[in-house]
């Protein structure tokens, strides 16, 4: 869901960046020229721009002129394909057909790499505003984004982070299973021990132990599938604030538990403590309520900051006396 919303986001600055890299590169002469020349127009953007994975050229009824041209991502049979192919149907020749400028597709898996995509076209038109063709490239979505956000670094990193926490979250799940294997040597004392029955110090220790180890390997579990198996947006607050609430929400579960146990074990050996035990329900409590409050302003906060840019983006494209600014997306009649 990240990809989504980041992409509807950031759909008008992706479209202005990849846009800008095809408008212009061919012209009616070009298209003139046959398709030996439009593949010499295309090879230089392949080899410049690292995320573009597929080129070709239609006419202006849909159908392609030419080869593919393609990049290293995809397998090389491709660039031998698509010469005369049909793409009327496809929905970005429908969208430059009636655009003035060039248009951009969501975000859709591609066959050719086996990865995130999305398709810019860029018509080409004569002086009387005639199609006479589209320019069409597919572009690796991931690595656009990491070009458009300066990300680079932090994703060279990101296997090294991950192999971290790999060894954290083992780690973990190590001290999880040792307290969970003293836990049950503490039922065995109890059902080995029949005779001394009414001591309840082994149940209540192998509870505690037991629900120690709950808790952390739930911690670890966390650890993994939040640092290591999904996909972050370190930019967006409710990525954290997923987070810190799981983080947090082991922690209470364990507390309580504990806190619970304690209430009962003092009640039944020492009642003299059962103060201690509550102050410990409380905080509990406490803490509960600091994560619920947490959760609903973050939320609010990111609302207020998503409504902040979409204003922003609005007045951007008005002129200063109210009209909006920029090509239309469709032509007129």
């Amino acid at each position: 869901m990240n990809r989504l919303e980041n992409f509807h986001e950031s759909r008008n600055d992706l479209l202005g960046f990849l846009g800008s890299i095809l408008e212009g590169v061919v012209s009616e002469d070009h298209l003139k020229a046959g398709a030996e020349t439009l593949r010499r127009r295309l090879k230089p953007l392949i080899s410049s721009y690292p995320f573009l994975d597929l080129c070709y050229v239609l006419d202006g009824e849909g159908r392609q002129i030419g080869t593919n041209v393609v990049g290293s991502r995809c397998a090389p049979s491709l660039g031998k394909e698509g010469d005369g192919e049909d793409r009327s149907q496809r929905p970005y020749y429908r969208q430059a057909r009636d655009s003035w400028g060039s248009v951009l597709t969501p975000p859709y898996f591609s066959s050719a790499t086996n990865s995130l995509c999305v398709t810019v076209a860029t018509p080409v038109r004569n002086d009387e505003n005639r199609l006479l063709g589209i320019v069409v490239a597919d572009i690796d979505y991931e690595q656009v984004m990491t070009l458009l956000e300066d990300d680079h670094r932090r994703k060279t990193m990101e296997p090294f982070f991950k192999g971290i926490y790999s060894i954290f979250s083992l780690g973990l799940l190590v001290v999880s299973l040792g307290l969970a294997i003293q836990a049950f040597h503490s039922l065995k004392q109890v059902f080995g021990n029949l005779e001394k029955i009414a001591d309840t110090t082994p149940s209540f220790q192998a509870t505690i132990l037991l629900t120690l180890a709950l808790a952390i390997f739930d911690l670890a579990k966390t650890i993994f599938e939040e640092e290591v198996l999904l996909r972050k947006d370190v930019r967006r607050h409710s990525a954290t604030r997923r987070t810190l609430t799981r983080f947090i929400a082991s922690i209470l579960i364990a507390i309580s538990i504990e806190a619970l146990m304690l209430v009962f074990k003092f009640a039944i050996q020492d009642p003299t403590h059962l103060n201690e035990a509550g102050w410990l329900v409380f905080t509990v409590v406490g803490l509960l309520i600091g994560l619920g409050v947490y959760v609903y302003l973050g939320a609010r906060a990111e609302i207020l900051l998503t409504h902040s840019k979409a204003r922003e983006k609005h007045q951007s494209a008005l002129s200063p006396d109210g009209r909006r600014i920029g090509n239309p997306v469709r032509m007129k009649p």
